[in-house]
Order: C-alpha cells, then structure tokens, then sequence
C-alpha cells in the first residue's frame, strides 16, 4: 500500500463528508477509494471511519489522526514549495570543496558571488576529491586533475599550468635560472613527501625537449596550502599552479621564473552530485568560478624587463 496515497485520500474523505464526492474530486473509482481506506486502517490498526448507507463520520481515533495528518500534508506541501524555490533562485547554504589553489583567488572574490547572491550563505573546505559530495554533504567541488569516477558529474571550467616561481628577494640573492638544470643549485619548497618522485623531480618540456630535475627540498608544506606565501617569504623555488601564483604575481611578491619550459595543461572541473535538479545556488556557483579560471585559462603571465604584466582579457577580468 502506498501510505501517503491513502493518507491523501483520507484527509480529503475527511474534508468532502462523503467518499462518493471524495471519488469524483480524486478522479477515481469509488470501490477503489474505498479499498484504500480499508487498508489504511488495517495497517494502523483501528477504525477510522463510522459508516452508514447514507454517510461517514469520523471515529473519535479518525478525528486525531486527520488532524495530525492534516499537518503533515501542510508541512510536506511546504518542503516541496521551498525545495522547488531553491531550484530556482540561488538560496540557503552552499557546501564548497577547493583544492588548495583556490585558496586565496576564492577567498579575495567570494564576497562578489554573495553580493550578487544575497540569498546565498558559503562554507568552504578544502579538498580535490569528488568523494566528499557524498562523504561531507558538499553541493560541489572544484576539483583540478581528471576525473575517475564516472559516478560524478564534471563540467570542465578550464586548464590550468605549473608555473615555476621564486620571490624578488630571493632571485636578488640566489639568481634567476634560465635553464632547469640550473634548479639543482636552488631549493625548493614542496606540497609533500620527500620521498615522492611526483614532488622531487620537476619535469619540464619546450618543444621536443624534455629536462627532469632533481630539486634540493628544503620545505615541505603538507597538502599544498601557503606555497605561495612561502615562496613569497623569500625562502626557495616553488612550482605551483597559476591560479595559485596569479594573487602574487600581481602584487609583485612572486615572479615567474623558466617561463619558456612550462608545465603541461591539466583540467579544472566543477564536480556535482547529479545533473538531476541542480539548484541554483550551485549553478550560480559554477558560472561565478568560470570567471576564477578565464583570466588564466591558457596563462600568458609574461615578464617584461622587471615587470610582470597580465594579457590584456585577464587586466579587464580583474575588474569583475
């Protein structure tokens, strides 16, 4: 038996006085209607209706549970009213999970996105992994690398490159490689283990060729939050993406360094649950960080003399 069918057709049995009128409203046959409240009390246990040839009257058992009814279809009617809303308007709290590079580039816009959203209320977490939908309840995960599980569903925002950066002070101090087998006489600022290849042995290409560099580690940041600010204290070499480096390329605390060898482009992605009934807080997110990526989506940081510039799309983008 569908419960919420016959409590349905309890209630307006209720509210019609009569389960003849109560079968024309709901469009069904009479027997039918009648067999679904049959069953409704069997499974409650007690009657709920006194029945006659000529009319029903509630029971005085009836009479509680119409009214405690009554209140869940007003309540259920509700949720479905605000749900359908959400889906709608961007509202109520946004679960978002980053990966560290998004740190501060998200954190110096957000205040745009809620601006435009006064609805919309954040949490963010940092994470690079699409598990934590489900694990941590997030709406959605900017996630950097490909995707693996085809469970989720990507919309790729754009690419993303590894730039090789140092601070003014210490390119001052050390010099400025021009080749990256030079990096070996450098140190280097790294997001984990030591003993990990992907960490210690930086790979470089231009053109046809291909460099692989041993870096001494002098720092070791676990999961890749503060490399920038690291590297901007002056204490060694860092390669982080250039969303990452782009806050302090800006301000002048990083310089790109090696820009001839660059890194190989990886995938950003928007990371949801489903694509069933995506709310609109999410798909107001999703546009919002479209913006995050475009003004380094192919990243044309250039150096010219002792000056970092920014292409002319992503000068205009700062403004938005």
């Amino acid at each position: 038996m569908d419960k919420l069918r016959a409590i349905k057709f309890f209630c307006r049995a209720v509210e019609e006085k009569s389960f003849s009128s109560t079968a024309r409203v709901l469009g069904v046959p009479p027997s039918v209607l009648s067999k679904t409240i049959s069953a409704l009390e069997r499974q409650l246990q007690f009657t709920l209706f006194n029945r006659s040839t000529r009319h029903v009257s509630l029971t005085e058992s009836g009479a509680r549970y119409y009214e405690r009814c009554r209140q869940l279809l007003i309540e259920l009617d509700e949720a479905e009213a605000i749900a359908r809303d959400d889906v709608a308007r961007p509202a109520g709290v946004l679960r978002i999970g980053i990966h560290p590079v998004f740190q501060i580039s998200l954190c110096r816009r957000i205040s745009e996105f809620l601006a435009a959203n006064p609805q919309v209320n954040a949490e963010i977490a940092h994470t690079n992994s699409p598990a934590a939908l489900i694990d941590e309840g997030l709406d959605v995960v900017l996630r950097i690398g490909q995707m693996t599980d085809s469970g989720f569903v990507a919309r790729q925002l754009g690419s993303t490159r590894l730039l090789t950066c140092a601070s003014p002070a210490y390119l001052d101090a050390h010099g400025r490689p021009s080749h990256p087998q030079e990096l070996s006489a450098h140190v280097a600022i790294i997001p984990g283990r030591r003993d990990e290849d992907s960490f210690t042995r930086w790979r470089f290409h231009k053109g046809s060729e291909r460099e692989v560099v041993a870096v001494p580690v002098r720092t070791v940041l676990c999961e890749g939050v503060g490399l920038g600010i690291a590297a901007a204290g002056g204490i060694g070499v860092v390669r982080i993406y250039d969303i990452a480096a782009r806050p302090f390329i800006e301000d002048g605390t990083l310089q790109p360094i090696l820009s001839d060898w660059p890194g190989t482009p990886t995938p950003i992605y928007a990371v949801m649950p489903s694509r069933r009934n995506v709310p609109a807080k999410v798909r107001a997110f999703i546009e919002f960080a479209r913006t995050l990526v475009s003004v380094v989506h192919a990243p044309a940081l250039a150096r010219i003399g002792s000056q970092v510039v920014l292409p002319a799309q992503a000068q205009r983008a700062r403004g938005c």
